[in-house]
């Protein structure tokens, strides 16, 4: 019997063992990746960009505007073992968080262009690619 543990702790550690045992499964899965398009649901002209995409055999992504889950439970993982390239057309937000992201991984913004929705009134959304940044001649790799 363990002494000194309370219910948290048994929970917290046993969550912690649950989220490493499944990280390697959804490596394996993800890392065969090339290419991730992420599409907003709220979105006409996301859900169209993104059927589109789909049909070529890119991975699509779906989000409602935030991109926390895919970020913590799929993309950062795989930003540490391969620089797989994503595109989007998202409203801003979600475009400017995975933007900071991809520079904390070495990634850039390669195209970045404004859209406009047919709704009137509406803020358009972004279309977007990020990738591996160019290697200069000369640069240490």
């Amino acid at each position: 019997m363990l002494t000194g543990w309370d219910r948290r702790d048994v929970l917290i550690t046993g969550g912690a063992a649950a989220v490493f045992a499944a990280a390697p499964a959804a490596a394996a899965t993800s890392l065969a990746v090339r290419h991730i398009v992420v599409a907003d649901a709220r979105f006409a002209a996301s859900r169209a960009f993104a059927e589109t995409a789909a049909k070529s055999g890119a991975r699509i992504v779906w989000t409602e505007g935030d991109i926390t889950d895919f970020w913590r439970d799929e993309l950062d993982l795989l930003w540490r073992h391969r620089k797989v390239s994503l595109s989007g057309l998202t409203a801003l937000p979600a475009f400017f968080y995975l933007e900071l992201l991809a520079m904390d991984r070495g990634l850039r913004v390669v195209f970045r262009q404004d859209v406009r929705q047919a709704e009137s009134g509406a803020r358009p959304l972004i279309a977007w690619r990020i990738a591996s940044k160019p290697v200069r001649a000369g640069a240490a790799a």
